[in-house]
């Protein structure tokens, strides 16, 4: 959540010639609501087997893609399960604090938008500290403060590769 997942994943795409996905603007496109429709209308659990099955479908996608995923969408077993094992997950790490002054004024954080802005930093990292589990679980974690855009992904694409050759025994 607000850590550029988009923008990084979209300018990483392009380094590989491959393809971007980012999940919730495909759940958006197919449900023609936008994410926050769907939690107001639907609820939490609705969105949640909507993008459950957006990564499924992305997953069996046989050419290679990069996947930006919603902040909450390892939550769910499935989803985490599916990801391990069709790709490299990448968690993109930032502190509560630089997530905070990224999306402070963003209108399109449903899990924030209960949050008066004063709480939203509190928000920010008990969401962090609840995904944190399941976030270290990822095969690169990548720290992303600090960096311009084509310094995380000039990083990125080494550190992407590095794995790559020490999978492939090299």
């Amino acid at each position: 959540m607000g850590a550029g997942k988009s923008r990084i994943g979209r300018t990483l795409a392009a380094e590989y010639g491959w393809i971007f996905y980012d999940s919730d603007s495909l759940i958006e496109e197919r449900s023609a609501q936008t994410v926050n429709e769907i939690f107001t209308r639907q609820g939490e659990a609705a969105f949640r087997k909507l993008e459950t099955e957006v990564i499924r479908q992305l997953a069996a996608k046989p050419w290679p893609s990069v996947i930006a995923l919603g902040g909450g969408a390892l939550m769910a077993a499935q989803s985490f399960n599916t990801i391990k094992k069709s790709g490299l997950l990448i968690y993109i790490k930032s502190s509560p604090e630089k997530i905070y002054e990224r999306i402070k004024n963003s209108s399109k954080r449903p899990l924030l938008k209960q949050a008066a802005r004063k709480e939203m930093l509190i928000r920010i990292r008990n969401l962090l500290n609840e995904r944190a589990p399941v976030y270290e679980q990822a095969d690169i974690i990548f720290e992303r403060d600090g960096l311009n855009l084509d310094e995380i992904v000039k990083n990125l694409y080494n550190q992407i590769n590095r794995f790559w050759q020490k999978q492939n025994g090299e």
